[in-house]
């Protein structure tokens, strides 16, 4: 945003020096980037054309003599428009053009020429480059033209929080250091002539939006005089960063900035039967914006229409078909209200963000309609000539909700930390124009239509704070407290997974929570698991994300483009999982890619991350995760809940994201591991008496699952089985097809007696047994070795 520091003194009385007002605004909130100068034109004086006479060796110059004042210079001059009696622009010798040109004294054709008159482009000044600017008769001669056209500002460019949209404008900056230096605000002025009387309806409103455009304003000036806008218009919307087009434009773009309202201008008998429908687009159509490009529409934007066509996409750019042109008599201007969402969907949704969206979307003053719209009627009647018809055409309310906040000064002084009295902050309140009736237990307080930011007593806190002075707040040091700050379980449970996994040669990241569209296809994830996001600020964070693994995925790629070779990373953060609402949940997820891996080193990172967490007895079963590879994969469960998963990508996946080498990853429901960590392992004492193991070869089904047959195995164990280890698992030649050999270390032991092969012996008949009934599971014998016998 850019405000300029002569208008601001027109508004606000105030007395800081430019850098005082700029370090003032950016302690209130509102930082100033840059302090820029314009208009300061160094050598150029003001003259008078004295004669003119023909160039002695060409026709297409003149010789032109100039009064500066004290002195007559005698150039060489080529304008088409210079005559005698004209005030002028005269560059002397050393004077730098906009351009940057250095004007040195020449020699034109035979002709001394020591100085050089000038056009508004080249002083720039405006965009006219036809021919010599002409000046007011009335400037004194040989007067520095800046001073003596009063030109010379200097703009402060704003840093504006989206938040606050008020300061979006002058008046909205000015109302700023109205309160901060305690000096009265002049807003702008406007006073219409006498509206003259209308004919008959100039124009007719209908809105079918009205959740889009809850107020739409219209007004009719007839006969206006299209032009050059005076100069002071033209530096006026040069100095706001925009560009000067003709006196209407130029007044909508200079109420927009002095005001915060946009506004458009339509030519009036380019609209169709007289009528403006307020409306959303249909599907495909089409809009030939004012920058002559095409437009393609969809249901979900609001346009402005008449009987026949589309004539501006609402709160974002006019339509070609329907602009303000130099052959304009009529007009109809345009105010609204209009929904902030709907614009910032819109204005992300076709890639153009302009000086009206940029405001719409963030929140207009809705009560400040009219005032803008009247404002620029009065501007048209004084610089164009125009004549209002009628009274202002209005269809539909806007908002008109009063927020009260009730404040209590005595918790501002708490989270302040600070005296600050009663007094000041009803002064600064008032100041800041916010309305106050005072009760016994606090004070109610009423908002601005103009302050949408401020919505609680937090609020009104922070506005005491930033007027009081954050300067003028005591640092204090917090309480200390004599014992050790202490950890929660989470936070001890979250630092030992890092610890471990670090331990393990993992490397943590931190991640985004919003992806883009195309990672889900990337990556095998359904679209409709994700959540779309409303309003994203780009297309890179349109989509909150329902695992961790996708954005690992994105950062190994960028690590091997960069020539890693090694990679393990894991996150801890939050994602979030769309069902009957919305759930939000913190995952730990990791990534391996790396030479020589496998599932079993898989499986052994997340068997040694859950011994380091204490969480012994889990199953690893099979699953069907989408996203994995279905020959490798397996889900990890604990008394009926799921801890996790892990795996391999599929090589499409990694193809996806260019990775050269196969990839791993883990997933755990980081609540899930909590609900089953323990702080403390338990240890039991040494054994005192001697255990005896047991080796078990069986052949079973291919189909089943070995963990399956290690559950039938500690069933039929009973107490005295203290540990089952898979140690082999074979198929082979001398395996039946469609069976395989798994080899189990079985450990017995008993806690107050030494057990007898007897003893172990019945034990491993039961399980023998109840393998064989359960699983149809057959001991493995193996054949003798043949001997020759002489």
């Amino acid at each position: 945003m850019r405000v300029s520091y002569k208008y601001l003194k027109q508004m606000v009385d105030f007395s800081f020096s430019p850098e005082e007002l700029a370090e003032h605004l950016t302690n209130l909130g509102l930082e100033v980037r840059e302090i820029q100068p314009i208009g300061k034109l160094e050598k150029i004086v003001v003259g008078e054309i004295t004669s003119i006479r023909n160039h002695p060796h060409t026709d297409k110059l003149k010789v032109v003599e100039v009064n500066i004042g004290e002195d007559k210079l005698s150039l060489v001059c080529g304008a088409p428009n210079i005559k005698e009696g004209l005030f002028v622009p005269v560059a002397l010798e050393g004077a730098i053009l906009k351009n940057g040109v250095k004007l040195r004294k020449t020699e034109i054709r035979g002709v001394t020429s020591p100085a050089m008159l000038c056009s508004e482009e080249e002083l720039g000044l405006g965009e006219d480059r036809s021919g010599i600017m002409i000046l007011p008769s009335s400037l004194p001669l040989g007067e520095n033209l800046s001073r003596a056209l009063d030109i010379e500002d200097i703009i402060f460019d704003l840093e504006i929080t989206p938040d606050r949209a008020d300061c979006l404008s002058m008046i909205g900056v000015a109302r700023e250091i109205s309160a901060l230096a305690g000096a009265k605000l002049s807003s702008p002025f406007y006073k219409l002539d006498e509206r003259k009387e209308k004919k008959s309806k100039a124009i007719e409103i209908e809105i079918e939006a009205p959740d889009l455009c809850p107020y739409y304003t219209t007004q009719l000036i007839r006969n206006v005089s299209i032009g050059p806008s005076p100069l002071w218009l033209q530096q006026s919307v040069l100095a706001s960063g925009a560009k000067s087009i003709n006196n209407v434009v130029d007044i909508t773009n200079y109420v927009l900035w002095e005001m915060g309202q946009p506004l458009h201008a339509f030519d009036y008998h380019l609209i169709a039967s007289q009528k403006i429908v307020v409306r959303r687009a249909k599907r495909d159509e089409v809009l030939i914006s004012l920058d002559g490009l095409e437009r393609q529409l969809d249901e979900s934007m609001l346009l402005i229409a008449d009987s026949d066509k589309a004539i501006a996409l609402g709160g974002i750019i006019g339509g070609e078909n329907t602009q303000v042109q130099n052959y304009t008599r009529d007009i109809l201007l345009e105010a609204a209200y209009f929904n902030p969402l709907s614009i910032r969907q819109t204005s992300r949704k076709i890639g153009l963000s302009t000086e009206a969206s940029y405001r719409f979307e963030r929140g207009v003053d809705p009560l400040g309609v009219k005032k803008a719209s009247n404002r620029a009627a009065f501007l048209i009647q004084k610089l164009a000539g125009g004549e209002i018809e009628g009274d202002i055409i209005e269809k539909g309310e806007p908002p008109k909700e009063k927020k009260k906040i009730f404040f209590r000064p005595r918790q501002a002084r708490h989270i302040l930390g600070s005296p600050v009295p009663s007094s000041t902050m009803n002064r600064i309140l008032r100041r800041l124009q916010f309305g106050i009736e005072k009760g016994k237990k606090g004070w109610e307080v009423a908002v601005p239509s103009f302050r949408q930011d401020v919505n609680r007593e937090i609020d009104l806190i922070e506005e005491i704070g930033r007027f009081y002075g954050y300067d003028k707040i005591e640092a204090t040091l917090p309480s200390l407290s004599t014992g050790e700050p202490r950890e929660s379980f989470d936070e001890q449970t979250r630092k030992k997974v890092r610890e471990i996994l670090q331990g393990l040669g993992f490397y943590e990241v931190v991640g985004a929570a919003l992806s883009e569209e195309d990672i889900f296809n990337k990556t095998n994830l359904s679209l409709a698991e994700g959540i779309r996001v409303r309003n994203p600020l780009s297309k890179q964070q349109e989509i909150l994300m329902n695992h961790l693994f996708p954005h690992l995925l994105t950062i190994a790629s960028y690590n091997i483009n960069q020539g890693i070779k090694r990679i393990r990373i894991f996150e801890l953060a939050n994602v979030f999982k769309n069902g009957s609402s919305l759930k939000e949940g913190t995952f730990l997820s990791g990534l391996i890619l790396e030479e020589d891996f496998d599932f079993l080193c898989l499986k052994g990172i997340g068997e040694t991350l859950l011994e380091g967490l204490h969480i012994d007895k889990v199953q690893f079963v099979r699953c069907d995760c989408p996203y994995l590879s279905s020959k490798e994969r397996l889900a990890i469960k604990k008394k009926g809940k799921s801890l996790g998963v892990l795996g391999k990508l599929p090589r499409k996946v990694n193809d996806n994201f260019e990775l050269p080498l196969p990839s791993y990853i883990f997933e755990f429901d980081f609540y899930n591991l909590l609900s089953f960590c323990t702080q403390k392992r338990r240890i039991s004492p040494p054994p005192k008496f001697p255990s005896i193991q047991r080796d078990l070869s069986i052949l079973v089904k291919g189909e089943i699952p070995a963990e399956k047959i290690r559950e039938s195995i500690i069933d039929a164990g009973g107490k005295w089985m203290e540990e089952v280890k898979l140690f082999d698992v074979y198929r082979g030649k001398s395996i039946p097809s469609g069976y395989k050999s798994l080899a189990y270390s079985l450990t017995f032991r008993h806690p107050k007696k030494t057990l007898k092969d007897k003893e172990v012996d019945k034990i491993q008949q039961n399980i023998i047994n109840l393998l064989e009934r359960r699983l149809g599971a057959h001991l493995r014998r193996r054949k003798p070795k043949l001997t020759n016998k002489k």
